[in-house]
């Protein structure tokens, strides 16, 4: 394994670096999105293989991620029946 020593670390990469951890602290990065919107809008807690297709899903289509995380929970049989008295 070779690493590269780095003599200094650009502005950009230091706000990229915050941004990124803020963003996972406030829970927006697509996948902790996904598993909260499964989560409360469904009552799901997501295996991997659905959170990736999710994601793949999200990534490849103009699709919000109310819509992709809906169409994976169907696809995947995920969605508990709706109980109507």
């Amino acid at each position: 394994m070779c690493f590269e020593e780095v003599d200094e670390i650009s502005d950009d990469d230091l706000e990229a670096v915050v941004d990124y951890h803020e963003r996972l602290l406030r829970e927006t990065l697509p996948h902790k999105l996904a598993e909260r919107i499964a989560n409360e809008q469904f009552g799901v807690v997501l295996p991997d293989n659905v959170l990736n297709r999710i994601m793949e899903m999200y990534a490849c289509t103009t699709s919000t991620m109310d819509e992709c995380v809906l169409a994976c929970l169907k696809k995947a049989g995920l969605l508990h029946p709706l109980i109507v008295d």
